[in-house]
């Protein structure tokens, strides 16, 4: 089993997430391939594949890093092949999990009603769907590093300004805003960038309020694969939230390649992963 890792070589002890993935992996069994961390110089990230041995027999690769562009990810996709190695996603399952607007058609019902917009004319049409308020995000994240109120609008000039704003960044969007049903999450407080915390694992620094009852797991687990069933991608992850009257949503899915831990423990999840790929493989 291959991981190709953006983390420094060799991973230091303390670290992000692409550093705490790297050496669970590697303690896992994984064979690591240090990619450059710029994932935009995709010359950069194909020579170390260029050098790997051809596999005699087709191996499975995993990728932890930043999120690449689509090219990039087809170019990485293409070179590892070409060497006989399989990430466990090709690129057109990346990009249904990666790319909100590609997974909605599956999750529809699953998921707030969302409508996708690539003009500031569609904005009072989506508006009409969505309703206001409406949260606005990108094909592939959200705004809200920066706060509510570069995610949520409450009137149409509002809502303008955040689609465009959202447009105007390719790495958020990649050309289409998505403007959603704003879901009256269930809620703690709010966080320095005054976003509610969400029921649940979502927010690292914040360990209170996480608990689960065991009915409520049971929830979870089974939204998470009837939705994980709707999607064809071998691996994903999904962002499960709690509404107010308890019920429980999909917000989205992800690919967890490229996805951060935050309360995941990456030793029991690399573990397991890598039994899971043991088995498919049979090796």
């Amino acid at each position: 089993m291959l991981l190709l890792t953006q983390a420094p070589d060799p991973p230091p002890e303390d670290g992000d997430d692409i550093v705490a993935s790297t050496r669970a992996a590697i303690a896992a069994g994984f064979n690591s391939l240090h990619l450059p961390p710029d994932a935009d110089h995709r010359g950069d990230l194909l020579s170390p594949i260029a050098a790997l041995a051809m596999r005699p027999v087709r191996e499975p690769a995993v990728w932890i890093g930043t999120i690449p562009e689509p090219a990039t990810y087809r170019a990485v996709y293409a070179a590892l092949r070409a060497r006989g190695v399989d990430l466990v996603n090709d690129p057109d399952a990346h990009l249904q999990v990666m790319e909100f607007d590609r997974a909605y058609p599956r999750l529809e019902g699953l998921t707030p009603t969302s409508v996708v917009v690539t003009d500031l004319s569609d904005v009072e049409a989506a508006a009409a769907v969505v309703g206001l308020p409406a949260f606005v995000k990108g094909a592939v994240l959200s705004r809200k590093h920066l706060g509510w109120r570069h995610c949520v609008a409450t009137t149409i000039p509002e809502l303008r300004e955040r689609v465009a704003a959202v447009l105007r960044s390719s790495f958020h969007s990649r050309g289409r805003a998505i403007v959603r049903t704003l879901a009256p999450l269930r809620h703690h407080r709010v966080a320095a960038t005054d976003v509610p915390i969400a029921h649940g694992y979502y927010w690292p620094y914040f360990h209170e309020f996480v608990a689960l009852s065991p009915a409520e797991e049971a929830e979870v687990l089974a939204l998470a694969r009837h939705a994980a069933a709707r999607l064809d991608a071998p691996l994903l992850s999904l962002d499960i939230a709690q509404l107010e009257s308890g019920a429980w949503i999909v917000i989205e899915p992800g690919d967890p390649q490229f996805s951060g831990l935050s309360f995941i423990a990456p030793r029991p999840l690399w573990r397991r992963l890598a039994e899971r790929l043991s088995l498919e493989t049979g090796s």
